[in-house]
């Protein structure tokens, strides 16, 4: 009998449990389908929000503020290139509607319903420098001279312009970096934007040249307008010998073309405020052939030279490249750094490349002193191959 009892308490015990388990099961069941619920939900106002949206801009039409005329009406210049007198929806911040601003407007009334962001040039946009190298003053060797020049003259102007207020005298506009190719200069404009947090745009000048008239100026006053609108924005044009060359007195092809930007870059460089916080870094290993016109004091307002890094700067680049390589063993650096004689800063740094290079012929994961007597060796049997030219720094 007590058996019976037993077995009887038993199955009761395991209903009891299987009850329980299918209430959890159920429990979570309801909780799962209520956050998908909740998900079918917020993805359906999401729709929602989009379809209306769709719906409103397709009612839209998009204009630009060409003068206002009171407090609510503008006169803008239509798509189709009329120009209407408007009023402007009370929702609209009125001070933003200045002379160029581009609106959405209701495509019957022409009322201003919404401010649009501006059209940006996709080559003025891809030439953003997005900052992901994070370049600082610690990774450059033997340049400490140099930044501190274009610290005064770049940086300062753009983090405390009130001390140029202050003294009475007008912050300068732009820096010209000259010296040999591989010594420095674009590093020394990223780790000027980088510490100064500003917008930085670099170009290559003779990416300006563009192949129908009027193109390349336009191009230029865009990327102009472009930093003018992201300040502080520092621009940096790389081989501005490619633009800036000396103006000759033919009026055909190339030469042409290179006339009429350099006039267009001049232009901007004038119609700068002195107080915005837009700087001009431009960079060349050819400033004998540069226009006086473009390097005069106003436009330019200082000249810096980025030498050739002597032994002392060499040693110092040479250590900060070195510096993430695994390595077995003691670096003779003096004796890297004595045969590396005539070495720019991107051939110290080609040095620990063909390093690591050689580490990973021989298989191993570690570098160790000779690698980088046979790196040292390779290179200068490679430079004595590139032709010499002489470099004329006179100008």
């Amino acid at each position: 009998m007590e058996d019976i009892e037993e077995e009887r308490r038993r199955l009761v015990i395991e209903i009891y449990k299987n009850e329980l388990q299918i209430r959890k099961r159920q429990k979570l069941l309801d909780t799962l389908t209520e956050i998908y619920l909740e998900a079918l939900k917020k993805k359906f106002k999401e729709t929602e929000d989009d379809l209306k949206y769709l719906n409103f801009t397709r009612a839209e039409t998009i204009g630009e503020i060409v003068k206002p005329l009171s407090k609510d009406r503008f006169i803008v210049k239509g798509d189709d290139g009329g120009r209407y007198i408007v009023n402007c929806c009370s929702k609209v911040d009125k001070s933003k509607l200045i002379s160029g601003t581009r609106v959405a407007q209701e495509r019957k009334s022409l009322t201003i319903m919404r401010i649009l962001p501006p059209m940006v040039n996709p080559l003025v946009y891809n030439m953003v420098y997005q900052h992901s190298d994070d370049v600082s003053y610690s990774d450059l060797g033997g340049l400490s001279k140099q930044i501190k020049d274009l610290r005064d003259y770049i940086e300062l102007p753009l983090t405390k312009p009130e001390l140029f207020e202050r003294v009475g005298v007008k912050p300068p506009k732009g820096v010209l970096l000259y010296g040999p190719p591989g010594t420095g200069k674009t590093l020394l404009a990223k780790a000027i934007a980088n510490n100064t947090n500003s917008t930085f745009l670099a170009v290559v000048s003779s990416a300006l040249l563009r192949k129908y008239l009027g193109d390349s100026s336009l191009l230029v006053r865009e990327m102009f307008k472009y930093a003018r609108d992201h300040q502080p924005c520092i621009i940096f044009m790389d081989e501005i010998d490619a633009i800036g060359r000396r103006r000759s007195s033919e009026g055909e092809g190339k030469n042409n073309v290179c006339n009429r930007v350099l006039i267009e870059l001049l232009s901007q460089l004038d119609g700068f405020n002195e107080l915005d916080k837009v700087k001009v870094i431009m960079a060349t290993n050819r400033p004998d052939v540069l226009d006086s016109a473009l390097i005069r004091p106003g436009r330019i307002d200082k000249k810096i030279e980025i030498p050739l890094p002597n032994q002392d700067s060499r040693m110092r680049i040479l250590k900060i490249h070195a510096s993430g390589i695994t390595k077995h063993g003691e670096i003779d650096y003096e004796k890297v750094v004595k045969l590396s004689e005539g070495f720019n800063g991107a051939d110290m740094r080609n040095i620990c490349t063909e390093a690591g290079m050689f580490a990973l012929r021989a298989e191993r994961d570690y570098v160790v002193p000779n690698d980088f007597i046979k790196a040292v060796t390779k290179l200068v049997e490679a430079k004595k191959l590139e032709s010499s030219s002489q470099y004329n720094v006179d100008f």
